[in-house]
């Protein structure tokens, strides 16, 4: 490999990065912010007697439907599709020099794959470790036709209800709790000890509790087809941007309008059969269940991603969204540090709200935190080129310390040392 293939090889600068993307980017945060507060605050380990007697119980089935149907899965579904985004992005720059940019890009994930391992040691519910695993399997695909890449996609999308059907067919109800006691009941733990553990205040206890969590949670991508879903949507991210989906085809009100009245039909129905996304299919309603829920997911969540390309290709679209666009510029400094932001309010290591508090003054936190987000990323921006951890990254991953300070930083201090 020549120095000069090499030396081609570097991020997106500022006028290559779309803004649309970064906004979505930013979207996706915030709600994700708000399916994972729920782990975080204890809410989806506390007994249903113990949220009962707590102020504002009255309000968490509504609360709590409301987050099933506009959040739940659909913005970890928009962050997989953007990472498809994202490497198509990189990778279309590159067509004619691959062997050097997938050499970089593979670096890339290992690092994603690293910190994803960390933050799991953590928190139980990382998913930049899946994530990376994923995307070496999902680069392999970058050279097929766009029509053959969909069609994998909507493959790997569909491929957990066979194992679900295996299940149901061989051992129906395998691995469900025989009572639920939570939102989240283990099959060897009470909900009661694993609120206790984490709020002990002992970090020896919480990281045991912690590795418990997660050795259930990866249990757990069985059951819900986790690490097929994330590969489809990776394809199906990298197939919308090859068609210009998110600055061009999906800017349409009908194709808005189309998915979202899809996306909610399939929503109403599946709740009028029910069922569980987390748990192995025991009846052919749950696989019924299932299959319509994951759908309707998907429709959902490029109906929101349709909307956002809509109003942000307006007159003031880009100025109404650029807090989104902040954050999202900063998405992995923001994921990671509502880990730490989550583990301080909540844990008894920190200040110990775990366990005492129902979804309404919960999701008022996650408001808080996000506003916060808000705040320092615009700000943090204003004076650096990239947040503090994709500064990391990009140093890791190019081998080369890439200046972080911004003229507006240089000009500050330029100003501060004539006065």
């Amino acid at each position: 490999m020549s120095n000069s293939a090499t030396s081609t090889i570097g991020p997106a600068t500022g006028k290559q990065r779309l803004g649309v993307i970064d906004a979505l980017r930013g979207f996706a945060i915030l709600g994700i912010l708000f399916a994972n507060i729920l782990s975080w605050s204890l809410f989806k380990f506390t007994p249903f007697t113990t949220l009962e007697q707590l102020p504002y119980a009255e309000l968490n089935g509504t609360l709590y439907s409301l987050l099933s149907f506009f959040i739940d899965t659909k913005f970890y579904s928009i962050f997989s599709i953007l990472f498809g985004v994202g490497f198509y992005i990189q990778y279309d720059r590159q067509r004619n020099n691959q062997e050097a940019f997938l050499k970089v890009y593979k670096r890339r994930l290992s690092f994603l794959i690293l910190f994803g391992f960390i933050h799991m040691l953590i928190w139980s519910g990382d998913i930049l470790m899946l994530y990376g695993m994923m995307a070496f399997i999902f680069i392999e695909f970058r050279n097929l036709a766009p029509k053959k890449i969909l069609n994998w996609a909507v493959i790997l999308l569909a491929f957990p209800l066979i194992t679900d059907l295996i299940v149901m067919l061989v051992s129906p109800g395998w691995m469900s709790p025989e009572v639920s006691l939570a939102k989240k009941t283990y099959l060897d733990q009470d909900p009661a000890s694993v609120v206790a553990a984490f709020e002990s205040g002992n970090f020896l206890v919480t990281f045991k509790q912690n590795m418990h969590n997660v050795m259930w949670r990866w249990f757990d991508f069985l059951p819900s087809g986790r690490p097929f879903k994330v590969l489809g949507l990776f394809l199906l991210g990298f197939y919308l941007q090859s068609q210009n989906f998110f600055t061009d085809k999906g800017r349409s009100w009908k194709v808005f309008g189309g998915f979202f009245a899809v996306g909610a039909l399939a929503h109403f129905i599946g709740y009028q059969i029910g069922g569980s996304m987390a748990l192995f299919a025991e009846t052919p309603s749950d696989l019924a269940y299932k299959a319509i829920m994951v759908f309707g997911q998907i429709c959902l969540a490029l109906s929101y991603a349709s909307l956002l390309s809509i109003i942000y290709y307006t007159k003031w679209g880009e100025t109404i969204f650029f807090p989104l666009t902040a954050v999202g510029k900063m998405s992995f400094t923001n994921y990671l540090s509502h880990t730490f932001i989550g583990i301080v309010l909540f844990y008894g290591i920190g200040f110990g709200l775990g366990g005492q508090l129902n979804l309404a003054p919960i999701f008022i936190l996650a408001v808080l935190i996000y506003a916060f987000q808000v705040a320092y990323s615009y700000f943090w921006l204003k004076y650096f080129k990239f947040g503090p951890l994709e500064w990391g990254w990009k140093c890791l991953t190019y081998k080369k310390k890439f200046p972080l300070r911004n003229s507006t930083y240089e000009k500050l201090k330029a100003a501060k040392k004539a006065a």
